[in-house]
Parts: C-alpha cells; sequence; structure tokens
C-alpha cells in the first residue's frame, strides 16, 4: 500500500499538468505570479494601463507587444515592460498580473509614469517632405503622436527611422537629431544631415522703425546664433521671438517678407539679413472669455487681473492665461488649460482678444505616505499637512510643502527631500509621497500651524 500512494499522487500530478489551460478553474489551476510555475503559459484575458496622462492605453498595449489570447507568463510580461522602458517614453513602469476573474487566463496592469516632456519634431535640410516622414515615423511607433521625448534612446531609434526611410527612396542620407531651444523655456526636436547645416553667426534686421533693430537684434541672437540655419526654422525663431514684441505694441500684422543670407567674413558661418514689414497699429476693442456665461466670464477676468489697456497688448493677454491656468490648477483643475486667440479687423484696425479655457474634471487629495522619519518625525509632517482627503488638490502642494519645511527650519539636520504626486486619471485622486533621505531628522516645535 506504501508503494501504491507514492505512484497515485505522481499520476495526478502528471494528469493535472496535461490538462488545457483554457479548462482549469480560474483559481485553483493558476500559479501565483511569485511560485516556480509562473513560466507556465496561460492565455493574456486583459490588459489595464493606468497612470498615462499623454499617451493613449491601446498606443502604451500596442507598444508593449502583448495582445489578448495571446500566451502570458512572467517572462513574457517582463519582456513587455523592457519594451516600454526601452522605447525611451517613460521614467518607470510596473505591473502586476493575477488569474482572470473570467476565462482562464490572465489580468495585467501596467502602471507607467511617462516621461514628463513631449517635444515637436522638425524636420530641416533632408531629402523629404516633413509630412512624408511624420507618417512613416507613426507607422514604425506607435506611441509617436508628432511629438517624442528628447531621450537617448528616442533620438537614436527615430534617427535611424527617418534614415531607413530615406535609404527606401533612393536617399543614402546620414541623419542627426537633437533637442534645439527655440525661445526661452521652448525647445524642439530637430532632424538634420549629419553633414550639418550652416550656422547663424550674424543676423541684422532692416524696415523697422516702432522697435529698434539693435533691439530686435538683442532678441533673437538669444536662440539664433550658432544655430543650423534653414528658412523655415528661422522664421520660426522671428515667430517666437520678434513678433511677441509687436504684438506687445498692438502691430499684429508684422511679417518677414525678405530673408537673405549671405557667407560670413568672419568665422565659417552665415550672415542672416531681415527685411520687416511693420503694418499698423491696432486698437483694443475687447477682451473675452470664450464659450463661458457671464457671470464665469467675469470670475475669470477678475482672476486674470488685467491691466486697463489701450492697445492691442498681445503679450499682456498671453500673461493672463498664464495667470488664469496657474490659479485653476492651483485650485485642484490639474488638467486646465488656458490659451488665447484674437480676431482681428483689419478695416478697423482693431483685434478682440479672446481666453479660451479648458477646465478639465477637479482632482482631489487621497492619502500622504511618509519614507524616511521616525514616527515622531512623521507626526509632525502629518499635523502640518493642510490639505485633506477629499480636499480639492492644489498642483505642486508636494513640492510647496517640502519648502516651507525646509524654509521653517522645522527640523535639524534634514537632508534631502522629495516629493511624488501619483495621478490617477480615472479617479482624479492624487496620492502623494513625501521622501525623507539621509538620517532621519529630529523635528523641532512647529513655530506655526499647517502648511
Amino acid at each position: 500500500m506504501d508503494s501504491v500512494m507514492p505512484r497515485i499522487f505522481l499520476f495526478l500530478l502528471i494528469f493535472a499538468a496535461a490538462l488545457p489551460a483554457q479548462n482549469r478553474p480560474p483559481n485553483g489551476g493558476f500559479p501565483a505570479p511569485s511560485s516556480p510555475a509562473q513560466t507556465r503559459d496561460f492565455p493574456v484575458d486583459s490588459i489595464t494601463i493606468q497612470g498615462n496622462r499623454i499617451l493613449s492605453s491601446p498606443a502604451i498595449i500596442a507598444a508593449s507587444g502583448l495582445r489578448r489570447g495571446a500566451p502570458g507568463n512572467g517572462t513574457v510580461f517582463d519582456a513587455a515592460r523592457d519594451r516600454l522602458l526601452a522605447s525611451g517614453y517613460f521614467d518607470n513602469i510596473a505591473y502586476s498580473y493575477k488569474p482572470a476573474t473570467t476565462g482562464g487566463g490572465y489580468d495585467i496592469t501596467f502602471d507607467v509614469q511617462e516621461v514628463r516632456e513631449l517635444y515637436p519634431i522638425r524636420i530641416e535640410g533632408l531629402p523629404a517632405s516633413a509630412d512624408e516622414i511624420d507618417a512613416f515615423l507613426r507607422t514604425k511607433d506607435p506611441l509617436f503622436i508628432g511629438q517624442m521625448p528628447g531621450t537617448q534612446q528616442v533620438l537614436q531609434r527615430t534617427t535611424a527611422e527617418i534614415e531607413q526611410y530615406l535609404t527606401s527612396k533612393g536617399h543614402a542620407e546620414q541623419v542627426t537629431g537633437k533637442v534645439v531651444a527655440t525661445a526661452p523655456e521652448k525647445f524642439e526636436i530637430r532632424f538634420t544631415p549629419m553633414r550639418g547645416l550652416p550656422a547663424v553667426n550674424a543676423v541684422s534686421f532692416e524696415g523697422s522703425k516702432v522697435i529698434s533693430a539693435i533691439d530686435l537684434h538683442n532678441k533673437i541672437s538669444e536662440v539664433a546664433y550658432g544655430q543650423p540655419f534653414t528658412d523655415e526654422g528661422f522664421r520660426t525663431l522671428l515667430q517666437n521671438q520678434i513678433v511677441p514684441l509687436y504684438e506687445a505694441k498692438g502691430y499684429m500684422r508684422v511679417t518677414f517678407p525678405k530673408i537673405t543670407t549671405q557667407p560670413s567674413t568672419e568665422v565659417t558661418g552665415i550672415d542672416v539679413k531681415v527685411t520687416v514689414d511693420e503694418g499698423g497699429e491696432y486698437k483694443l476693442a475687447r477682451v473675452a472669455v470664450s464659450g463661458k456665461s457671464p457671470e464665469e466670464s467675469a470670475r475669470i477676468l477678475k482672476t486674470a487681473k488685467l491691466p486697463k489697456l489701450t492697445v492691442a497688448n498681445f503679450e499682456e493677454i498671453r500673461q493672463a492665461a498664464t495667470r488664469v491656468q496657474d490659479s485653476m490648477q492651483h485650485s485642484g483643475y490639474l488638467d486646465a488649460r488656458v490659451k488665447t486667440d484674437k480676431q482681428v479687423d483689419d478695416e478697423k484696425k482693431t483685434v478682440a482678444f479672446f481666453l479660451v479655457v479648458e477646465t478639465g474634471p477637479m482632482y482631489t487629495f487621497g492619502k500622504l505616505s511618509v519614507n524616511g522619519l521616525g514616527l515622531d518625525g512623521e507626526a509632525a509632517i502629518r499635523k502640518l499637512w493642510s490639505v485633506r482627503t477629499g480636499d480639492s488638490f492644489p498642483s505642486g502642494y508636494g513640492d510647496y510643502f517640502l519648502g516651507k519645511v525646509k524654509e521653517e527650519g522645522l527640523f535639524d539636520n534634514l537632508g534631502g527631500t522629495s516629493a511624488k504626486s501619483d495621478i490617477n486619471p480615472d479617479t482624479h485622486v492624487v496620492d502623494v509621497t513625501l521622501d525623507f533621505k539621509g538620517t532621519p531628522p529630529k523635528p523641532r516645535a512647529p513655530k506655526r500651524g499647517p502648511l
């Protein structure tokens, strides 16, 4: 009898392993993800993406290489995560999987943290149009939406893809890609020939009266000198740098009818001469909020804090839009965007300005986690934290809070600190983690109440 039982048990194990995956009970025949059997294949029943705010879930799923119904296991899911990280679009990715609630497969969830900034791309000096290359890149990369991160992975991969496209069209051109400043705090990714483009050495202006040629020269020099020259790229610099100077004075139709270049006599590069047509001055007709009720418009314009204007100063309108957007995000509307628009009446020489407000959902605070402090220190932090669960969550409050903790000198030996906001785009709830690095600091008696 003793010799029979082991043989029966071994037979049952072999029989169970031979059962088709779809016939196994979801909770009885499944290994836990951490078990040695995690390499056994089961179909993928569902794929969920959370934490994304820029990229679409279907695009992320496509980039992962996973498909519903395909075999999945821990090794397959590791590879999918690694593919997403290698894409260069994400700072961090975690995943978890479990037996599906229905069917006989896995439910897998990816929690992604996207790269914060995506930049527009520009194609210059290549033997193919920007539209052609854009269309090709969209077929190669499901994450490409006309913008991309400036990470090395993305630049190298996209450069190789553009070279591949050019070769297919009979142009064996080597390409380079890099992040380039187009204005203060504004950047783009520029793809150009490896052999290079002529660099801007000097810029001069003619035809300017309202703004001196010297002031125009000084403004464009902030971004143009040393940059590779193409007509389209240089006109973009003029649009970003020079046009706002005129719009701040009510000149809404400034143009640059002629741009000429010649080799520099001083250094390797080119000198650029720009002819300016300033147009006429426009008076302000009105400022309004697009698509809002009179009561809400009045409230938004009060937040805008616009000074009294006579000429159509578009720069003041842009600054007002920024104030409104910051105020809305501070009130918990983290996705709020305020854009500007204008209607120009060339016959009357007047312009109407509009604030275009996209409010988005209200985000509320969820929970606070504190790492790196002792019990007394954590208790002190929680007492000072003024945003309660369910309150609207002000944008950037975690960093603001840590800044005030340092400013108030509430801890002895306070080392490095960081705040991470986990923003859930589905529930619109924000959880915050505060990290205190180094030796746990000792709290002092607070000088005042919550921060």
